[in-house]
């Protein structure tokens, strides 16, 4: 319990107030202090003691103070609370505070009731449990934020990396492929085939296949040169070379004897007519030019041409034209798929079958010249024969390769006729591109951190799914039970509105409170500063009393419900301000019950009257008057104050006026409470304690033609003349009232037309 306020220094408007003589506090503290004389300072003080926020002081230092604010306070058992400028010497949390903080921050800002009222509202609802269980949703909304905010950075950085064409989720779920590169390199040339196809494709169908090669055997020629002629005697032969060499017939000898040997008749020369019958030369003719003999010379001819037509020029020169045709076609085909060809020297094959020839017409010449004679084949044309067996199996080889290759074009070409869609390739290739971009070191670093907080947002919605069903589980219960004691409280301050449809709600994923205001039962949304113009909500259904009235139901709700007020000191601050005058009753025995319940009670009020009627349905012996200034706190006797105040203030203006006593500053100030006192002592019903004299001449000017005020609009201009010269000399009006000039001949002017005002004084 607070028991006395030591000294509070450069806080606002109290630069150095002490306490003086008995001003310790009780169990039930009522606080008088006129506006401006530091009641809501000393509010922002308690409050920044029970949350330790210091910033409530910081913000209210004094303009001009050289020093830091410092207030020292007593508490029960002797215990000293001390704030330094920056910061408590200890916490006393257990402080329930209603001032327009409190309002402003929990219920309504002017006119309009906003999600952050609603917010604060529900911490102050749900209490200690609840607002613990919300904190550890809001945690977590601040720890998803902060993820959030993680996965979107991580995000962005992968997309950077991510190929175009390739969603993310497709890309972050690609497992590792160890041929990547390969793979890539194979899909690339893919890709450039079936382009260097479709560029080709007139070419590629019109190509031909490769030609195969076939090589001239050569002739069997072992037979002729093996054949003798049994009729045929070598002796003869000699004889007739010897006498184609006699008669120098040369190479055509045996060819012109063999011709004539056909013109021989009835044994006559054909050129002598002579009888040839018994020369044996002749006989040696016959025999020599047989048949047989004939059938084997002619053999030898036609051997020597069946060697020149096979193996001469001609038939070696349509080997080179289909081998070189083939190597313009192997040079073609070698851009779509890789020719593996032996590699054949025309020159060689050329060469070797000219060595053939040559070998093998020496030999059958010399069976020519000799034809009755055995010719064996030599080791040369052996070798030559060889070397020709050689390359026989050498183009068997180039013809084998040839096949093969032959079936590739076929393929090429039917590859032609249905290609093969390169964007298709196209798009596995980018697939391929984005696996490896995936495995990269880096990048799967940054995906796994990636996968890690999106793990991470799952579990935290998890657990706030879980805290949401605990917190909906514990508030389903306690709000109805707050909105019951509102309208229980509502009831009592007799106001026409009850509220309704209370519930706990996650507009923006935190917790707040909303309700709705039931008049005549019809249901009226609350809206907010942006409820179109002319929409039935909490601005246009509330009077400003109203609106006091419900701001301290709520309060008085949460203290109901507060399991821990046996020990909490409750302040209230003016908390009859802007209320009907019916209410202030209902008000006293509220603050009366409570400081039954609670710890402490501590009114702080500018309306003595008010403090009165508390005051008088208490014991003496618990409750304490106080009286607060700028510079001091001391006790007040509030029966004599609220007796003779509007006599005291009657006295100092007719001795000013009539003996020139009294000082001039508090003359000036004593004008308007005079003036108040009078009104409300003759119009009780319109001039409640809690309003001002501004007020009031405001009621006379909206008074009509029959109300009880209309007859003062006659004196409405003098009111109000009075009323602006006197309110230059008060705090609440001018904040440098102390310095206000004051001139005798005016001051003596402004108070005689007050006390003619009032009627107690006529010239």
């Amino acid at each position: 319990m607070l028991k006395r306020i030591i000294h509070i220094k450069n806080t606002g408007v109290l630069q150095n107030c002490n306490s003086r003589g008995d001003a310790e506090f009780r169990r039930l503290t009522l606080l008088f202090a006129e506006n401006g004389q530091g009641k809501t300072t000393l509010c922002s003080i308690l409050r920044s003691l029970q949350i330790q926020d210091v910033s409530y002081i910081s913000e209210r230092k004094t303009f001009g103070a050289s020093d830091e604010p410092s207030v020292h306070l007593l508490f029960e058992d002797k215990n000293k609370i001390s704030f330094d400028g920056q910061s408590w010497s200890s916490q006393y949390p257990d402080i329930a505070i209603f001032d327009s903080v409190f309002i402003h921050d929990n219920v309504f800002a002017g006119d309009y009731v906003e999600h952050e009222h609603k917010k604060n509202l529900y911490n102050v609802i749900i209490g200690t449990q609840g607002v613990q269980l919300a904190q550890e949703i809001e945690s977590i909304d601040d720890e998803m934020r902060k993820n959030s905010a993680d996965i979107s950075s991580k995000r962005n950085a992968i997309l950077q990396k991510i190929p175009k064409g390739i969603d993310f989720e497709t890309f972050i779920k690609i497992q590792p492929d160890d041929g990547i590169d390969t793979k890539i390199e194979q899909k690339k040339k893919e890709i450039a085939d079936q382009v260097l196809i479709a560029k080709n494709a007139n070419e590629i169908l019109s190509k031909n296949a490769l030609s195969e090669i076939v090589l001239p055997k050569p002739p069997e020629i072992t037979a002729i040169l093996a054949k003798q002629l049994e009729d045929i005697i070598s002796d003869v032969e000699r004889r007739i070379r010897n006498h184609i060499q006699v008669c120098q017939m040369k190479d055509k000898g045996e060819e012109w004897l063999s011709q004539g040997m056909g013109y021989v008749n009835d044994e006559r020369c054909p050129f002598c007519s002579q009888s040839i019958q018994e020369n044996d030369l002749v006989v040696s003719y016959r025999s020599y030019f047989s048949l047989t003999y004939k059938s084997l010379k002619n053999e030898i001819l036609l051997l020597i041409e069946k060697i020149e037509t096979l193996l001469g020029d001609n038939a070696l020169l349509k080997i080179q034209e289909e081998l070189l045709g083939n190597q313009v076609l192997i040079e073609f085909w070698k851009k779509f798929f890789e020719v593996d060809m032996p590699i054949l020297s025309f020159d060689d094959i050329k060469e070797k079958y000219t060595c053939l020839k040559m070998a093998l017409l020496t030999l059958v010449e010399k069976k020519r010249q000799s034809p009755v004679e055995l010719v064996e084949v030599d080791e040369e044309t052996k070798d030559a024969l060889s070397d020709i067996q050689s390359k026989i199996i050498e183009i068997e080889h180039y013809n084998t390769a040839a096949s093969k290759i032959n079936v590739l074009i076929r393929d090429q070409k039917a590859s032609v006729s249905c290609p093969t869609d390169v964007a298709i390739l196209r798009k596995d290739l980018l697939t391929l591109e984005a696996k490896k971009q995936r495995q990269d070191p880096t990048t799967a670093q940054e995906c796994a951190n990636y996968l890690a907080k999106q793990a991470e947002k799952i579990d935290l919605e998890n657990k706030k799914k879980t805290s949401k069903e605990s917190l909906d589980k514990y508030c389903g219960q306690i709000i109805q039970t707050y909105e019951k004691s509102i309208n229980d409280y509502l009831y009592r301050f007799n106001v026409g509105f009850r509220i309704v449809n209370s519930k706990h709600q996650y507009i923006g994923g935190t917790p707040s409170s909303s309700y709705q205001i039931e008049i005549n039962g019809h249901s009226v949304e609350l809206g907010n500063s942006k409820t179109s113009q002319g929409t039935p909500c909490f601005k246009s259904t509330l009077s400003s009393g109203d609106r006091s009235a419900l701001a301290l139901a709520f309060f008085l709700a949460s203290l109901k419900q507060n399991p821990n007020l046996p020990n909490t000191i409750i302040v209230l601050d003016d908390p009859f301000t802007s209320q009907d005058n019916f209410r202030r009753t209902c008000t006293q025995q509220l603050i009366r019950h409570f400081s039954n319940e609670a710890k402490q009670v501590v009114v702080c009020s500018h309306d003595p009257f008010f403090l009165k009627l508390v005051y008088e349905s208490s014991i003496p012996s618990e409750i304490k008057v106080l009286k607060m200034s700028q510079s001091e706190i001391s006790e007040m006797d509030i029966i004599t104050e609220t007796q003779s105040t509007y006599m005291m203030n009657y006295a100092t203006l007719s001795d000013y006026f009539h003996d020139g006593k009294g000082d001039t500053m508090n003359v000036a100030r004593s004008i308007r409470p005079f003036l108040e006192g009078r009104f409300r002592f003759l119009y009780p019903k319109h001039f409640p304690s809690n309003e001002w004299l501004g007020s009031f001449i405001e009621k006379i000017r909206k008074a009509h033609q029959g109300d009880e005020l209309f007859h003062l609009h006659d004196k409405l201009q003098e009111i109000s003349d009075i009323n602006d010269y006197s309110k230059k000399f008060h705090h609440e009006q001018n904040a440098n009232a102390n310095n206000e000039p004051i001139s005798d001949r005016e001051l003596c002017g402004f108070v005689k037309r007050t006390l003619c005002l009032a009627g107690v004084f006529t010239e």
